[in-house]
């Protein structure tokens, strides 16, 4: 079976989808699919601009072939993506690499064109069969709705990663019958023999004895705040209890860090991985 998996995605990426794709590439050639991804040729800043094999930089086999798609991209001007001008941007960046995507597939047969993008499902389902569709969602849309809704319509088999979403997705017009729910996973190999809590905590330099409440991920996806501002004024109520920070990027914890010592809050206890 030939899958082609199409993320509109730099590759790679300090987010999170970088690896659940780059993951789920390599278990579905491990699983016997010719699995090849396709995304977007994106600019990269420094380190990742280094980056010269993907592969060993998310630590998966190199069991598929990667393909960047020729697109036009200028959201490296607007590094602050809150503007009417940033989203005209993204929207120009995203076009382009479906109109790529749209011309390639033309020529290319696939048993399966599997992606987590809406935009890109509903171009290929212009010239691709039905059950060769396949959608992974993550979400219920809050705009974009009407897409969201005609391309589960449209796709052969509809992903989701919980319960609720699958039914949201039902509700939506996806056939019951052809919608999976397929929670994320993750590779057991990964956190074989791993240290234990207390030389964790000494190879960070955190106190063994703290009551640590953690968070890990990125601080903020695009405009969408993550609630840690929040997370930091609960605390402020707590005695004797720090925060642990995963994730990034460096100068909104380092606000977060301010907001902490506002609080009359102890910078000893703000613990910052990166």
């Amino acid at each position: 079976m030939k899958l082609l998996y199409c993320a509109n995605i730099r590759l790679p990426t300090e987010k999170a989808h970088g690896l659940q794709i780059m993951q789920n590439c390599e278990a579905f050639a491990d699983a016997g699919a010719d699995v090849s991804l396709w995304v977007a040729r994106r600019r990269n800043a420094s380190p990742l601009g280094q980056v010269r094999d993907v592969w060993a930089y998310y630590g998966v086999k190199r069991n598929f072939s990667l393909r960047r798609l020729p697109t036009l991209d200028l959201i490296w001007l607007v590094p602050e993506r809150t503007d009417a001008l940033a989203r005209i941007v993204f929207g120009v960046q995203m076009v382009t690499y479906t109109l790529s995507l749209w011309v390639l597939a033309l020529f290319t047969r696939a048993d399966v064109y599997y992606s987590r993008d809406v935009f890109t499902l509903f171009a290929l389902s212009l010239i691709k069969p039905r059950h060769a569709l396949a959608y992974e969602a993550h979400h219920l849309a809050k705009s974009g709705r009407w897409l969201q809704k005609q391309v589960v319509r449209r796709c052969g088999c509809v992903f989701t990663i919980t319960r609720k979403l699958a039914d949201d997705l039902i509700a939506l017009g996806a056939d019951p019958a052809r919608t999976y729910v397929a929670h994320d996973g993750v590779q057991r190999e990964r956190f074989a023999n791993l240290p234990s809590r207390t030389e964790a905590r000494k190879m960070l330099g955190w106190s063994e004895d703290a009551f640590v409440v953690g968070y890990v991920g990125r601080l903020h996806t695009m405009t969408m705040d993550k609630g840690i501002g929040l997370l930091i004024d609960a605390l402020a109520q707590v005695e004797n209890v720090s925060l642990a920070l995963v994730g990034g990027p460096d100068d909104m914890a380092e606000a977060l860090k301010q907001r902490w010592i506002e609080h009359g809050m102890s910078e000893e206890r703000f613990l910052y991985a990166g």
